[in-house]
């Protein structure tokens, strides 16, 4: 009897969290990690591209669905600079946890 109580407060934990996670809408999501996906982006642009003047653009973007309810949103992102330009894949859990990876097999001369 007691483990099924306690199974039942794990049950409506997990529910409350779903609930909590489902109210932002995607785009908000999007919206919300895209300053830091840019940040990510233009961070390792300057150090792979030996620029500090780029500038980033967004140039797609989407929010993924993981296993056991997590999603993630993922920017694609065009970086120029110095002559030079590179895409990259930037991906973020949360406004404070993002990677940029490079999408790049040779950086660009424009």
């Amino acid at each position: 009897m007691l483990n099924s109580s306690k199974n039942i407060r794990r049950l409506g934990l997990l529910a409350l969290l779903a609930s909590v996670s489902a109210c932002q809408s995607n785009q908000q999501f999007i919206a919300a990690n895209q300053d830091a996906a840019m940040k990510a982006a233009t961070t390792r642009a300057a150090f792979e591209l030996n620029c500090q003047a780029v500038t980033p653009s967004i140039l797609s973007s989407k929010v993924v669905q993981l296993r056991f309810g997590y999603a993630r949103t993922e920017y694609t992102v065009g970086v120029r600079g110095c002559g030079k330009q590179a895409v990259y894949i930037a991906v973020c859990l949360d406004s404070d946890t993002c990677n940029a990876l490079s999408d790049t097999a040779r950086l660009g001369e424009y």
